[in-house]
């Protein structure tokens, strides 16, 4: 049956399809049937998660998921994979192991610690920083998250020359977001700060020291006009925090290689705005190297960032550039890998658990192999070759 994995497969406006010669042969229709033990854990508290669980399935509880990533993390699609699997499951794999392993012994009286996640397209970076956060929040640390960097740089929402300096360049409605994100992920555990200083907005408009930090993030909200310069604000009250001993802090930045691109962004007569010209890039881009103690970022290069013609590769070098990379220096670099056999026959198992492979031809040996061609390791594509099926 070998022969029958590398036919041609006809390919349908819905996906693709198995071989019709694979359903054809008897000897393929004898169902796989593996112990639904193997793939899944019911452990779904990450920080008791170890190498011996990887390439299984743990589900994260409603209530995280509500609170950490419903919001602003989770795709359109995810959400509608969410709804149709009624849970929220994602599979433990070894670089968000790694990572944890060394969080777990890490000495957090050292400045800033920088992880950049790379891989190629598709391979699973997002989720391997879910897995991470989701294991942060359960240490009770302090998220903040910028769900997808570029956005900032292709989303023309609103646009505004800062107050302060007017070589920089506000984004009223992007920070407003973050600020709504930041507000929901972390209200319990920022509930008893306040303010360490005054912050000047205008000539007008001020914020008095030592007010409740949720009052500080909620006139960020509500007066979206000075939203931006209340994210600078609250990166400064953090970093006071966290060297204070009063939390630890997780920065989370996905596609962080939009730091050095142009921006598609306009505003007036400017012809060009690079991203480093936006203000909270800068403001970000401050905090990644300042030499704050009890805090980790956790940053990710994406392909999808970049122009076609600069995707050569999907090493940080080639998306980032020596200046970016020179700027992250030093960091600790983790490679996000396609599915490995036991992976990828782990998430199929996922799938016909789910219902998501309902196709009897599918779940033989035989489908399996030729699904496993199909979609060549890669996390995506197997969930494409799996739509029709």
């Amino acid at each position: 049956m070998a022969s029958v994995i590398y036919r041609i497969v006809s390919k349908q406006p819905s996906g693709y399809c198995i071989n019709s010669s694979l359903l054809r042969s008897s000897s393929s229709l004898k169902c796989w049937q593996r112990c639904v033990t193997t793939f899944r854990t019911e452990i779904s508290d990450p920080s008791e998660h170890s190498f011996e669980h990887e390439g299984q399935f743990y589900t994260i509880p409603k209530k995280d998921v509500q609170k950490i990533f419903m919001l602003n993390w989770m795709s359109p699609h995810e959400k509608n994979m969410n709804k149709m699997f009624q849970e929220f499951s994602i599979l433990i794999r070894r670089p968000a192991l790694e990572v944890m392993d060394i969080l777990k012994r890490l000495n957090y009286n050292y400045p800033l610690t920088r992880f950049l996640l790379y891989g190629e397209m598709n391979a699973g970076k997002k989720f391997t920083m879910t897995h991470i956060m989701h294991y942060c929040r359960s240490q009770n640390w302090v998220l903040l998250t910028v769900p997808w960097a570029n956005e900032w740089n292709c989303k023309r929402l609103d646009v505004s020359f800062n107050h302060h300096k007017e070589s920089l360049f506000d984004l009223p409605v992007h920070s407003k977001i973050l600020l709504e994100d930041f507000l929901l992920k972390n209200m319990s555990l920022i509930k008893e700060f306040t303010t360490s200083t005054t912050y000047e907005f205008s000539e007008h408009e001020a914020s008095e020291q030592g007010i409740p930090l949720t009052d500080l993030i909620s006139f960020g909200i509500t007066r979206m006009k000075f939203a931006n310069d209340v994210v600078g604000a609250l990166l400064k009250e953090l970093q006071i925090l966290a060297n204070n001993d009063k939390i630890k802090l997780l920065v989370t930045i996905r596609g962080i290689n939009s730091f050095w691109r142009k921006t598609g962004q306009k505003k007036e007569k400017v012809q060009e705005i690079h991203a480093q010209q936006l203000t909270l890039v800068n403001q970000f881009m401050e905090l990644l190297q300042s030499d704050t103690k009890n805090a980790v970022a956790m940053c990710s290069t994406e392909s999808w960032v970049n122009d076609v013609t600069d995707r050569k590769s999907y090493l940080p070098t080639e998306l980032m550039g020596k200046e970016g990379v020179d700027f992250l220096e030093p960091f600790l670099p983790i490679e996000v890998p396609k599915y490995g056999n036991a992976e990828l026959q782990s998430v199929m198992d996922y799938y016909i658990d789910r219902r998501w492979i309902q196709a009897p031809e599918a779940k033989t040996l035989d489908g399996r192999a030729q699904i496993k061609f199909l979609s060549g390791h890669n996390p995506y594509q197997l969930y494409r070759v799996c739509v029709p099926l």
